[in-house]
């Protein structure tokens, strides 16, 4: 990837930078094209929101910069389509783990190619069940936050087989997959766990539960037999759009009707989400 740290081309960043020594700090993986950015505010909604909650919040000119930068400086760099990554950090400064008052927020923007999901799209994906729990934080839960070690994990024990494993937490109700949320049907309601307490709020997934006109989302517990039991099921985040899940742990699922029509659903609207 090409890199720019504090929105100059460069990809040093201090030793003593609290990302790197703490994780303290957010990122976002956003896809674009030479016509913009996908569901950019809904991005930059919950990077300024992490931000908030870990107690360094950008402010209007910080958050209205880096958007800009995207635009004037970012976008030139798109292939057909690419992948941009936004890290920002706390910056240096602080006594151990104890922050400084005032942070000097340390921003990353970087850009590569994107991964082409057509195959899985239209074929489906295997997925299998990682060792790997989720740790449960209210406190922590729905960021995308530099911490990362389980999925890091989680990612070391994935099967050439599987496209993504599904993570539970330690009372094994279903929480997400390493890289990707996770909704099932059943009976033709549609259903995806609660990341109160852990996982990651995908903006996928908000697009989806905003498609309330078409299948109404009921978020509950979800156990790995409620899935198995399930009709169909999909796995989604920003740049693979909905895939569907054709097996898990030896039970196979079709690529329902109703997969396949919130899928072209969602493609439909990503033309139009286009920043």
């Amino acid at each position: 990837m090409k890199w720019f740290v504090n929105y100059y081309q460069d990809d040093m960043v201090s030793a003593s930078d609290r990302g790197l020594a703490y994780g303290d700090g957010v990122f976002e993986t956003i896809k674009a094209s030479p016509y913009g950015f996908y569901q950019l505010d809904d991005h930059f909604s919950r990077l300024t929101g992490g931000l908030k909650r870990l107690g360094m919040p950008f402010s209007e000119e910080d958050a209205q910069r880096l958007r800009q930068f995207l635009f004037d400086e970012i976008l030139s760099e798109t292939d057909d389509f690419s992948v941009v990554k936004i890290i920002v950090t706390r910056g240096e400064g602080g006594r151990g783990y104890l922050p400084p008052n005032s942070p000097k927020h340390t921003v990353l923007v970087g850009i590569g190619g994107a991964p082409d999901y057509t195959r899985e799209q239209h074929h489906g994906v295997h997925l299998g069940l990682s060792p790997i729990e989720v740790s449960r934080n209210r406190y922590l839960s729905g960021l995308k936050h530099l911490n990362r070690l389980e999925n890091v994990l989680a990612k070391q024990h994935l099967l050439a087989q599987h496209f993504e494993d599904i993570m539970l937490d330690y009372s094994g109700n279903v929480v997400e997959c390493i890289q990707s949320n996770i909704f099932c049907f059943h009976n033709g309601s549609l259903m995806t766990p609660s990341l109160a307490e852990a996982g990651v709020q995908g903006t996928y997934r908000k697009h989806i539960m905003a498609s309330q006109s078409l299948y109404p989302v009921n978020i509950c517990e979800l156990s790995l037999n409620d899935l198995k039991q399930s009709d169909e099921i999909f796995i989604t985040n920003s740049l693979m759009g909905v895939v569907p899940v054709i097996s898990l742990q030896g039970c196979s699922f079709a690529i329902g009707e109703n997969t396949l029509r919130l899928q072209q659903l969602m493609q439909t609207r990503d033309v139009h989400d286009v920043a």
